[in-house]
């Protein structure tokens, strides 16, 4: 157990740095949330577009979407910041090789050391999401938010940590993945894949992230409308073969 601990303190001593930055832009959104409360709040006790147009136009009302749609996304950033170099940074530094010599099963080790940062991020966007949601709205948010927060955490979790296996740009490709994903569900709902190749569209759609199966569960939140589950199980199913994929590669890789 002293052991375990002392792994997890290691691993969050070594992300203060990043822990500190991503609290700071969480601050900035809570003070942001709270600008504009003063400057916007309606009769009904939550923040109004129409009130903040009268106080600053278009831009500030721009500025509030953008802030609402952004916050939605933090999970996204706060996984990506915190397990980017999660294997890569080791191999650089020779760690990894040191780790082997020990006779440590590195797929355990980095294992435990993702699943750890994961909960962070969770444990950070569950605190700020629900205290955004407050400010601007004046009632708490509801429980769906947090399927929403572990959606995201799970899928780009999983898939900066599979691109950690193989190049000390994780986290940028798999922000690159993330927007084809965007793009390319953009496509489907906009109908432009009907006359694709044949297995074109299916083949596409299971690789890159379920950007559909998130936009199920964040249209389902923001209608107020029952969880998915189903989608949110074909989440976890793709999540659990990213990792299975970084495991083996990882097994495999050359330190």
């Amino acid at each position: 157990m002293k052991g375990l601990l002392t792994l997890v303190w290691l691993e969050l001593y070594s992300r203060r740095k990043r822990i500190a930055a991503l609290l700071g832009f969480g601050a900035l959104y809570l003070i942001g949330a709270l600008t504009v409360r003063a400057i916007g709040v309606g009769d009904h006790g939550q923040v109004e577009p129409d009130a903040l147009y009268q106080f600053g136009g278009y831009p500030l009302v721009s500025a509030f979407l953008l802030s609402g749609w952004s916050i939605g996304r933090y999970p996204l950033i706060i996984v990506l910041v915190l397990v980017a170099g999660l294997v890569s940074n080791d191999i650089h530094a020779g760690y990894t090789r040191i780790y082997a010599a020990t006779r440590a099963r590195l797929v355990v080790l980095y294992g435990f050391r993702l699943a750890l940062l994961m909960l962070l991020a969770f444990v950070m966007s569950a605190v700020l999401l629900p205290v955004f949601d407050f400010i601007i709205l004046g009632k708490l948010s509801s429980p769906q938010l947090f399927v929403l927060v572990s959606a995201y955490i799970l899928v780009f979790g999983s898939l900066t940590a599979l691109f950690s296996v193989f190049t000390r740009g994780d986290a940028w490709w798999a922000l690159a993945v993330w927007v084809a994903a965007l793009i390319w569900a953009a496509m489907k709902r906009g109908g432009l894949l009907a006359h694709s190749p044949p297995g074109i569209d299916p083949v596409v759609t299971a690789i890159l992230p379920p950007q559909a199966a998130l936009n199920t569960i964040e249209d389902a939140f923001g209608m107020m409308q029952p969880t998915p589950w189903g989608a949110f199980l074909y989440i976890c199913m793709y999540a659990a073969l990213i990792l299975l994929v970084a495991g083996f590669a990882l097994s495999r890789r050359e330190i």
